[in-house]
């Protein structure tokens, strides 16, 4: 059985390498517990499903890197890309993420990025079983 996603993911690029093939890249999104890495420049063909990553993340407008280990799980609706779920993540880099994820959208402003935000916290909703009216 596939492992659903647990944590909304936030539609940001972040810059993603993996140590194992050397080939670098952009996420289409980022968790806590995954990202989607876009179909395109060193990614530009799919890695088979299953096939384990190791992963250095580096955070825009920050000196933070997070290193973790994962795994493609799917390709895209489309196969525009991987989505890679992540399989050992510390509590260090969760936090940092969390922090991230938390200050961009404390950041966000004007109408174009209050749909980013309001899609953000659609999906928490969802991911809790809610719907958009219950909150």
């Amino acid at each position: 059985m596939q492992k659903r996603r647990e944590h909304p993911r936030l539609k940001f690029g972040v810059v993603v390498k993996d140590t194992r093939s050397k080939k670098q890249g952009t996420t289409r999104n980022i968790s806590i517990d995954g990202c989607f890495i876009k179909k395109e420049g060193a990614f530009n063909e799919l890695l088979p499903i299953g096939t384990p990553l190791d992963l250095v993340l580096t955070l825009p407008n920050t000196d933070r890197k997070i290193t973790v280990s994962g795994v493609v799980r799917h390709h895209g609706t489309q196969e525009d890309g991987m989505g890679v779920s992540f399989e050992d993540i510390d509590d260090r880099s969760v936090g940092v993420i969390q922090e991230f994820i938390k200050t961009f959208l404390d950041d966000l402003s004007g109408d174009n990025l209050a749909g980013i935000k309001e899609e953000y916290w659609k999906e928490v909703d969802t991911l809790k079983g809610k719907t958009p009216h219950d909150t």
